[in-house]
């Protein structure tokens, strides 16, 4: 329900209310109505039915709203924006409002002008003007307001480029530049250079001008885009979506792009979204990724894993680096790097001697030695012999359940014939 409406007239005073101003000439019962905004049970009930007399009731309500008393003004404010395009006359007394310094009452009247639509474009400048008001509502506000009001509103495009540096009015601002529209390109493509700007910018420009986009070379990543693009990805107030579609930028750019996301390996938050963006990391990226396996914080190297098993079997000049892992100091990273493998397939051959290696040591933890096997069984045909030789022996350990049951049934699947052989029921 609307952000105005703190209290609710009860059910029966509201219906009895309203009742009664049918019942009764409409014209005759507007001051009443009036007066009844300024009474918190009564204010809901009389606004629904001044708003349903639509363009008859604007006149008082443009008196009422030099009232001393602020809720009635603010109760009216919001009433003209329920009539909509019908309270035009109002426009200008609207503005005025907006320099109030109640912030409730700023805020009702940019909603409503809003709501006039085309007709508010007067009011344009002084809009523009509050997308820097001290309120973060009033902003918002002014920003879905000059949206609204469409075409018209282009004199309000370069408050509105600037309002996308502000995370709380980001979304408002940049849906409010699209309803604009094309008078917007020449001033969006400007704002390119500013790295603040720079990929919501591109996206305004891909979404309405596809062709001016190309012309601006933002149809695809390029490496001026870097700069914006790691903003972008480490800033937590952004949405998962836009993270995400600023790493996968910057995985096209190869081993630049590849670079600032290792980088994001370092910060939890968003770590996870970087490595899997490396999915389709250009292929000179994997070298970075290589390097990176070595790096002094196990979060970083365990990262590394990760996005090297995102990429998979082109990457597979890395498997013999993220074997080195399996003797790593953490126990995280040596579980990612055997993870990480799995997603080699037939690739990972390589590594089945240090894989049954970590499959059979007790030391490690069952989760590693459990996805060593899995990694295994991914390397099949060619590695069958040794393969089913290493999960027999994995099946008699005689320590660990979880292991020796996996190993069983992997042999009995893989080898029905070894598994009999070696007393695997």
């Amino acid at each position: 329900m609307h952000l105005l409406i703190r209290l609710l007239a009860p059910a029966a005073v509201l219906f009895c209310f309203i009742g009664q101003t049918q019942a009764d000439s409409e014209s005759s019962r507007i001051p009443q109505l009036i007066e009844a905004l300024d009474d918190e049970n009564f204010r809901f009930g009389a606004s629904i039915a001044l708003a349903q007399m639509g363009k008859d009731a604007v006149p008082a309500l443009r008196k009422s709203l030099v009232s001393d008393k602020l809720d009635l003004r603010v109760w009216s404010v919001y009433t003209l924006g329920e009539i909509g395009s019908a309270a035009e006359p109002a426009v200008g007394d609207l503005t005025e409002s907006l320099g109030n310094n109640d912030s409730a009452l700023r805020a009702a009247a940019t909603q409503t002008l809003g709501k006039i639509g085309p007709a508010s474009a007067p009011s344009v400048g002084a809009l523009a003007d509050l997308l820097s008001d001290e309120n973060t509502v009033v902003r918002r506000w002014s920003a879905v307001a000059l949206g609204q009001i469409g075409p018209r509103a282009e004199q309000a495009a370069p408050q509105l480029i600037a309002a996308l540096k502000d995370s709380r009015i980001r979304p408002s601002a940049k849906t409010s530049l699209i309803q604009i529209g094309k008078p917007t390109a020449g001033q969006l493509r400007q704002s390119l250079g500013d790295e603040k700007l720079r990929f919501d910018v591109s996206a305004i420009l891909l979404k309405l001008y596809p062709d001016s986009a190309k012309q601006a070379g933002v149809d695809q990543p390029t490496l001026a885009d870097v700069a914006s693009l790691r903003l972008v990805l480490h800033d937590l107030t952004r949405s998962p979506q836009e993270r995400t579609s600023a790493a996968t930028a910057l995985a096209a750019l190869g081993k630049e792009g590849t670079v600032v996301l290792i980088e994001a390996f370092e910060e939890q938050p968003i770590a996870g979204t970087a490595a899997s963006a490396c999915a389709s990391v250009a292929p000179d990226g994997v070298a970075p990724l290589i390097d990176a396996l070595t790096h002094e914080q196990p979060g970083v190297r365990a990262a590394a894993a990760d996005a090297l098993g995102h990429i998979g079997p082109a990457a597979n000049e890395a498997v013999p680096h993220l074997v080195r892992l399996f003797k790593d100091s953490d126990h995280n990273v040596r579980y990612r790097a055997v993870l990480a493998l799995d997603a080699f397939g037939q690739k990972a051959a390589p590594a089945v001697p240090d894989l049954i290696e970590v499959m059979l040591d007790s030391s490690q933890r069952e989760a590693a030695r459990q996805w060593a096997m899995m990694t295994l069984v991914n390397t099949l045909p060619d590695t069958h012999d040794t393969v089913v030789k290493g999960l027999i022996k994995a099946s008699q350990d005689k320590g660990n359940y979880g292991v020796s049951s996996l190993a069983k049934s992997q042999v009995r699947k893989i080898d029905p014939k070894a598994a009999e052989a070696a007393g695997i029921r």
